[in-house]
């Protein structure tokens, strides 16, 4: 049909063409997904070995792999703040067959470097947060506090006395205790560890005062008596600490910390492939031996949406890079 001017056969022929493209690529797209994955899948890991992020990513990996019938590929890029990993997702195809486990710290990074070689909003695409490490704020025996009022209290008296360790500058710890300080307006003093064992064993010790630490290093210090727990940063209790409040319930409004892993693909992914991927690690954290294991290395089992999860990075870049910004914090 040959058209001279915008008639309304034309416009009707014009609109038929953009259907049944707009058609066919929705069928291509769920059919991609319907028989997804076709080869291996490879989790890029910004962690070493053995760490935290690390054994979620070979948790969830190994029983997508059996779900799947193909391999899933753990590749551990570590240092640099997980920036050459997060940047290698960055520049991957958007065919969901390169995924990035990250952290907290895929946050973080936009206020803690002047610029990174990637956008941390237009380049990727949520897939489902795996699960959080819940913190919790010790003090040493012999600092007398009991609670966290106790803590308020005396910072309140004497500014500037109180040390908080954490496993270095930028750390979910160190976060959380500059959130804390800004929320309840005191002043706290920072000791930067390197690693969070550094942290713990500087509290226990007495070195420092008090620490937001991760609760599985510090389970059996609290037992001993050797820590006293103030709170846990979560929105809920924790059952590893079921008698320890949660920062609202001692008064401190509006303060969570949560340190979450999740998994990114790349921007433009097919929606079927990560509503796939989704599905299958729901699935997979509601398992009971899956659950046990994840709460037994110190992490409370989520899976969700890549709606749902893209709500928590998106609030997580709202607050994070402003509140590195005002507090000057640099990183190491």
């Amino acid at each position: 049909m040959r058209c001279h001017g915008w008639t309304m056969k034309c416009i009707s022929g014009v609109l038929l063409a953009a259907w049944v493209c707009a058609a066919a690529q929705t069928y291509a797209l769920a059919a991609s997904a319907q028989d997804f994955p076709r080869k291996p899948v490879r989790i890029i890991v910004p962690y070493p070995p053995g760490a935290s992020g690390d054994l979620i990513a070979r948790m969830i990996g190994q029983r997508l792999s059996e779900s799947f019938g193909q391999s899933v590929v753990i590749d551990n890029r570590a240092g640099g703040g997980g920036i050459a990993a997060t940047d290698a997702v960055a520049k991957s195809s958007p065919d969901g067959y390169t995924l990035l486990l990250t952290g907290m710290n895929h946050t973080t990074n936009v206020g803690l470097y002047a610029s990174l070689p990637f956008d941390t909003e237009r380049d990727f695409a949520a897939v489902s947060l795996l699960g959080s490490v819940p913190l919790a704020l010790v003090a040493h025996p012999s600092t007398g506090f009991k609670t966290s009022k106790d803590l308020i209290q005396a910072a309140k008296l004497k500014p500037q006395t109180i040390n908080s360790g954490s496993g270095g500058n930028g750390t979910g710890g160190h976060l959380a205790m500059e959130l804390f300080a800004r929320t309840t307006g005191i002043q706290l003093v920072h000791i930067p560890y390197k690693g969070a064992t550094g942290a713990v064993t500087a509290v226990v010790s007495g070195e420092t005062q008090i620490s937001f630490a991760g609760v599985p290093p510090i389970l059996g210090f609290i037992k001993e008596g050797r820590l006293v727990p103030l709170l846990v940063t979560s929105a809920q209790r924790i059952p590893t600490l079921p008698g320890i409040p949660t920062a609202q319930e001692t008064g401190v409004a509006g303060y969570e910390v949560d340190v979450w892993f999740g998994l990114l693909g790349r921007a433009g992914t097919p929606p079927a492939i990560l509503k796939l991927f989704a599905s299958q690690v729901g699935q997979i954290v509601r398992e009971p031996a899956v659950n046990a294991k994840m709460m037994s290395q110190g992490f409370v089992p989520v899976g969700s949406t890549p709606e749902e999860f893209a709500k928590i990075i998106r609030k997580d870049l709202d607050r994070w890079p402003r509140l590195i910004r005002e507090a000057g914090i640099k990183a190491e």
